[in-house]
């Protein structure tokens, strides 16, 4: 499942250049090639550091990680999630702060990480902590928002932003539980970084930027030339009519996860 578009425009900020700095600075650094080996983040080694026995280059290593991926299908994977949520997030506390908040999240992810791996002598590289950290702050800012989807590489859908975080992060706690070292994924780097996430975007944001966002502060046209080809289970309510209730929503999102749940459970043996 990709997402590709939110259609939720910045408030507070003229453009969102941290944002793209930091997308155009890991592909940057993607195409140079830096060694793994020298910038990678190894937790074997922070528990030496810890001992007073590390290597003095091992702490900055919890930075430059971050910067590292190991594929193209693993860059644009992460700079596409920090392309759509990204923008908003750094809308929602300024440029230099969204800077502290990408690094400090990532940080986050390395030591969780670290503290949880069955395998800290694997290097582990990607900005993915980091972008987890940005999913956990726009779920605080932005849950109604919709958000468009792509299922199985074949197929785009319209759902609330709730819906594919809490996935993604549901997806994260259990393959990190069940211990999937096939992956080759760092499974608790991301639930670190959106612990992190969760935690630090209350303390930063702007004091008139509210948190649990309403569907009306979002635009209902932003994927309007391709509503006829996408199945939209975005919240929508008519103009002037009353907010829904707790249990109106809560039965929506209910209806919604389980039809998004079939389909994607429809799709996968259809085309896996």
């Amino acid at each position: 499942m990709l997402v590709l578009a939110d259609g939720n425009p910045v408030r507070h900020v003229r453009r969102p250049i941290v944002n793209y700095t930091l997308i155009a600075l890991c592909v940057v650094i993607f195409l140079v090639n830096p060694p793994y080996t020298e910038y990678g983040f190894v937790p074997a080694k922070l528990f030496l550091v810890a001992d007073g026995a590390g290597e003095p280059f091992v702490l900055p290593r919890l930075v430059t990680y971050i910067f590292l991926h190991g594929d193209i299908f693993h860059l644009l994977g992460n700079m596409l999630v920090l392309w759509v949520f990204g923008d908003n997030v750094e809308d929602s506390m300024g440029h230099l702060r969204y800077v502290a908040f990408f690094i400090v999240c990532g940080i986050a992810g390395a030591l969780m990480e670290g503290a949880f791996t069955n395998e800290p002598e694997i290097i582990v590289i990607g900005a993915s902590g980091s972008i987890a950290g940005v999913m956990g702050a726009y779920l605080l800012l932005h849950p109604r928002a919709r958000v468009l989807v792509l299922i199985a590489f074949r197929f785009p859908m319209i759902i609330p932003a709730s819906l594919f975080v809490g996935l993604s992060i549901a997806t994260d706690v259990v393959m990190a539980l069940l211990g999937d070292g096939e992956a080759a994924i760092a499974w608790w780097a991301h639930i670190g970084g959106f612990a992190a996430g969760i935690a630090l975007l209350p303390l930063i944001r702007y004091a008139d930027v509210p948190l649990f966002q309403p569907a009306a502060a979002y635009p209902e046209n932003s994927f309007a030339p391709f509503n006829r080809f996408i199945v939209d289970l975005g919240h929508r309510r008519d103009a002037g009519t009353a907010p829904a209730s707790f249990s109106e929503r809560l039965a929506f999102g209910v209806k919604t996860f389980a039809f998004f749940s079939i389909i994607v459970l429809v799709v996968e043996l259809i085309f896996a």
